[in-house]
């Protein structure tokens, strides 16, 4: 194999590595350690997903597959399903309306120009005003599924200036809790008003805090949203720029979930051969 196609795109700051595998390109490589390789910064492309297109796997115009940075294949993640869906319609994949196959269910999807919108499921019922305890302090923690991705939001007035030390520290702390033993994404969120939420997000897998995160502002208004605090729509406003989640409610559950946002193409060519050798692996 002399490289493999690729684009790279971004979702309000999440950057992706997009391979289309719909005609078997990345038959012979170990997709899991090709992720670990590719996705490492600074030695490789670098990224903080993997995201591999293949065929439709549930009646979907085709399937997405996500491969964390620690080479771990999770259920979906939210906004590169924005961005595998502006990516299907620029290249033909599917129309500006679509549905992909995710492991964590299907994710309908719409396209206007740069922005693309998203349908998510709540896949585990929202456990409020749970209590968790960390270095000895008990510390308030609500939780949710979001198409089979957990997450745990946690209020932290000044969020935004917080010092990165603490969302790195208390964020990895929740995130291998004895009680997540598959993990969890953690959300820091501060309400800023009925529409508006400010959110900083550590995410299993990459192990640090990233610049955004869709299922993570989806299950940040969520919770909220049952606490009493937001009403829809709600802008998100993440550090790499701001999401939009609207929702409807039948009394007090949440009956439909939409998140959108911006969209960016920001490379397509090939990866180099070097870019993926089993070498890699001894650094990372």
């Amino acid at each position: 194999m002399n490289g493999v196609p690729f684009t790279k795109m971004s979702g309000a700051g999440n950057d992706f590595i997009l391979v289309d595998n719909r005609a078997g390109i990345l038959k012979d490589l170990d997709i899991h350690a090709f992720a670990r390789q590719v996705c490492a910064r600074r030695v490789s492309l670098g990224a903080d997903e993997l995201i591999v297109i293949e065929p439709p796997s549930a009646g979907g115009d085709f399937s997405m597959r996500t491969i964390n940075p620690d080479g771990q294949e999770v259920k979906m993640c939210g906004n590169a399903s924005r961005c595998v869906a502006r990516y299907a319609a620029v290249k033909g994949i599917a129309g500006p309306h679509m549905t992909i196959d995710t492991l964590g269910g299907p994710v309908a999807a719409w396209v206007d120009g740069d922005e693309a919108r998203v349908q998510f499921r709540v896949t585990a019922s929202p456990v409020l005003n749970g209590c968790l305890s960390i270095s000895g302090e008990g510390v308030p923690v609500h939780t949710v599924e979001i198409s089979g991705t957990p997450h745990a939001v946690l209020y932290l007035p000044g969020v935004a200036a917080a010092a990165d030390e603490v969302i790195h520290h208390k964020g990895a702390a929740i995130r291998f809790h004895p009680a997540f033993p598959q993990g969890i994404n953690t959300n820091f969120i501060e309400v800023i008003d009925q529409h508006t939420l400010q959110q900083r997000t550590y995410e299993r897998g990459v192990e640090g805090e990233t610049l955004a995160c869709g299922t993570g502002a989806a299950a940040s208004t969520l919770i909220s949203a049952l606490l009493g605090l937001v009403e829809s729509p709600v802008r998100v406003r993440v550090q790499g720029g701001e999401l939009n989640v609207a929702f409807q409610r039948q009394g007090s559950a949440i009956t439909e979930l939409f998140q959108g946002g911006p969209t960016r193409f920001t490379a397509e060519g090939s990866l180099h051969p070097e870019a993926y050798s089993p070498s890699l692996l001894q650094h990372l």
